[in-house]
């Protein structure tokens, strides 16, 4: 059983692990970018730098910078709204001084539809900001079947057109996404404005555990009764045969797991809880 663990924990690290032997180029491109005042008086001025939408110039242009100029006492200071960019798709960059007032070039780079990591295919997931009320919006994605998750992946609480933002991440919400997980590569700090992009990252179809090869169970729930659902897999060992895994009677799981697999000859059905706790992988380990 220690063997066991110790394999399906490995299996695990090698699997959730994202910041090594990542696969995947984009080019970036220079955005056309204008500085527009605001507001100006005998004080300073107020400017927002705009650039030209990088996905459709049909669209608005962005914003991002915030400007404020106060020649008298000497005060410049810059606000950049850069990173990236769920609206766009990809990451707006700045080159330069940061802190400085002017010199920046600003380009982007979109985020790639599908990447390698670990040797794991990874495909971004359509996520989009909806503004719930007044300041307050919440980030919402779709899964691979196009179908919207009910729960957000983050809130924020953002003015129209400001760059100040108090965000929330809601990272137990990537768990939710049936037959893999979500990812973000990087969490988001409470000041953020943005998160992403969101990859999902589906269950490996085969794997190798303590020298047994493993295939990866496909498994759907469906309605028995009144109250009741029983989740069947399709594809269990050499002949490809349906059992019955679990069923769910008044909103409760049972697993049968046990009782199919006293059973089977040429294998067992395992339970992986440690790629997902909210939808565990389902693999047949053959003998």
């Amino acid at each position: 059983m220690k063997n066991k663990l110790n394999a399906l924990l490995k299996v695990s690290s090698f699997i959730v692990c994202s910041s090594a032997a990542t696969a995947y180029a984009q080019d970036s491109s220079t955005m056309s970018c204008y500085w527009q005042v605001e507001k100006q008086n005998e004080v300073g001025t107020w400017e927002n730098q705009v650039c030209e939408n990088p996905v459709d110039a049909n669209l608005p242009d962005v914003l991002v910078a915030n400007r404020v100029n106060i020649p008298s006492y000497g005060i410049c200071s810059i606000n950049w709204l850069d990173g990236y960019r769920t609206e766009l798709k990809g990451t707006v960059k700045v080159q330069g001084n940061k802190a400085n007032c002017g010199g920046h070039a600003v380009s982007f780079e979109p985020a790639p539809d599908t990447r390698i990591v670990d040797g794991l295919e990874e495909k971004r997931l359509d996520c989009r900001w909806i503004n719930e009320s007044g300041n307050a919006h919440k980030l919402m994605c779709d899964d691979i079947e196009g179908r919207t998750l009910n729960m957000p992946i983050a809130t924020k609480n953002q003015a129209a057109g400001s760059s100040a933002c108090i965000m929330g991440f809601n990272d137990f919400t990537l768990n939710y996404f049936a037959g893999g997980v979500a990812v973000v590569d990087d969490k988001p700090t409470q000041n953020a404005c943005d998160v992403g992009p969101v990859y999902f990252r589906a269950y490996p179809a085969k794997r190798m555990v303590d020298g047994f090869e493993e295939t990866l169970l496909q498994c759907t729930w469906r309605d028995a009764d009144a109250g009741a659902r029983i989740k069947s897999c399709s594809n269990v060992g050499a002949s490809n045969k349906e059992v019955t895994v679990a069923i769910e009677v008044n909103g409760k799981q049972h697993s049968l797991i046990d009782a199919v697999n006293n059973q089977l000859s040429d294998g067992e059905i395992v339970e992986d809880n440690t790629l997902n706790p909210i939808y565990p992988a389902l693999y047949f380990r053959k003998y």
